[in-house]
C-alpha cells in the first residue's frame, strides 16, 4: 500500500462518522447543450438531489449553488506509478436513458469529455472539501443501463507551469529599469 493510499485511508478514519461525505461528478462537453447553451451534467452519489456551491472560478456556475442529480456512480482510486498518467475507472449505473441522448452528441462533436470530481460534507455544502480535480474520459461503452469509461488527468508533462501569463501593466515591478 502507497503512503498516498494510508494517508487516505487514516483521513476517512479520523472523520466525524455522523457527517455525511457527497461524491460528487460533473460532465462537461460543448455538445452537453441545452436551450442554446453549452450546460454541464452534474451527479452525486445519493438517493436524492442534494444543492452544492460550486467553488468561485469555475467554468459553470462559479460561486453559486446548484442540484446534483441522485445517480449510482463509483470509482476505482487512481492508480499513481512511475512515467504513468494517473487512471481511473468510472461506471455509472441505471442512466443509460439519460445520458444517452449526450452521449451520441457527444460522439459527433470532435472535443474531451471532461469529469470534476468534487466531494462536499453534509455540514458545509459552501464549497468542494476536495477538488475540483478534472479528468479526460476516454473509451466509453455503454452495457444495458450501465456507462463506463477510463477517466484520466491530463497530460502532466506537457501543461506549461505556470499557467499565469505575468504581463507588465498588471505587474510594473516587471519593468526592467
Amino acid at each position: 500500500m502507497s503512503d498516498w493510499d494510508d494517508a487516505w485511508a487514516e483521513a476517512e478514519a479520523s472523520t466525524d462518522p455522523a457527517v455525511m461525505v457527497f461524491d460528487t461528478l460533473e460532465l462537461q462537453h460543448p455538445a452537453f447543450i441545452e436551450s442554446e447553451a453549452v450546460i454541464p451534467l452534474r451527479f452525486v452519489c445519493d438517493v436524492e438531489p442534494r444543492t452544492l456551491t460550486i467553488e468561485d472560478g469555475a467554468t459553470f456556475n462559479g460561486g453559486e449553488a446548484v442540484v446534483f442529480q441522485p445517480i449510482a456512480f463509483e470509482a476505482s482510486m487512481p492508480e499513481f506509478a512511475e512515467q504513468r498518467i494517473p487512471e481511473v475507472r468510472v461506471a455509472v449505473d441505471n442512466v443509460a436513458r439519460e445520458l444517452m441522448p449526450y452521449l451520441e452528441a457527444a460522439v459527433v462533436v470532435r472535443a474531451d469529455l471532461k469529469v470534476l470530481v468534487r466531494q462536499y460534507r453534509e455540514d458545509d455544502t459552501s464549497e468542494p472539501v476536495y477538488g475540483p480535480v478534472e479528468f479526460v474520459i476516454r473509451k466509453v461503452t455503454v452495457s444495458g443501463t450501465r456507462v463506463e469509461g477510463m477517466a484520466r488527468l491530463e497530460d502532466l508533462t506537457n501543461m506549461k507551469f505556470p499557467s499565469r501569463v505575468y504581463k507588465r501593466s498588471e505587474f510594473s515591478a516587471l519593468m526592467v529599469g
